[in-house]
């Protein structure tokens, strides 16, 4: 996966300022596959989105529904489409959770920000398999 090196810094700004609960947003771009099926997905912009999880906002995230269509539209009207998400961990590590395999739509990344007693501990991206689980992506931060 690949995003600017602002876009980044955006996404680790609002982890650090929704702690102690964790953030969300969802990515937007385009998604490119080689001959064999290889996907690598280019995000323009990201859309910061509210944590709207009723309860425990500290172990999980939830994006509405309406917040979700709303961006997806407006991605269209750009030529652009929901490539993934982005979310921090709380005192857990920088992998899929059950929630997160639940979440994730396959081919879309998701960006992972894992925080330890308040300091961030490590980022990393995942895609989702067609054939379903994940596998790790390498973050391609790139200048704009």
């Amino acid at each position: 996966m690949k995003l600017s090196r602002r876009k980044f810094e955006i996404i680790q700004e609002q982890a650090f300022r929704e702690l102690p609960q964790e953030c969300c947003g969802l990515l937007v771009g385009v998604q490119n596959a080689d001959h064999r099926g290889n996907i690598e997905n280019i995000v323009h912009e990201i859309a910061p989105c509210r944590n709207v999880l009723y309860f425990g906002r500290e172990q999980g995230f939830e994006i509405s529904h309406h917040e979700y269509l709303a961006i997806e539209q407006e991605a269209g009207y750009l030529g652009l489409e929901i490539v993934g998400s982005y979310h921090s961990h709380i005192n857990s590590p920088a992998v899929p959770s059950l929630h997160d395999v639940d979440f994730a739509r396959s081919g879309h990344t998701m960006i992972i920000i894992s925080f330890m007693n308040g300091r961030p501990e490590g980022v990393t991206a995942w895609l989702r398999r067609p054939s379903g689980g994940f596998h790790q992506e390498q973050i391609k931060v790139v200048e704009e």
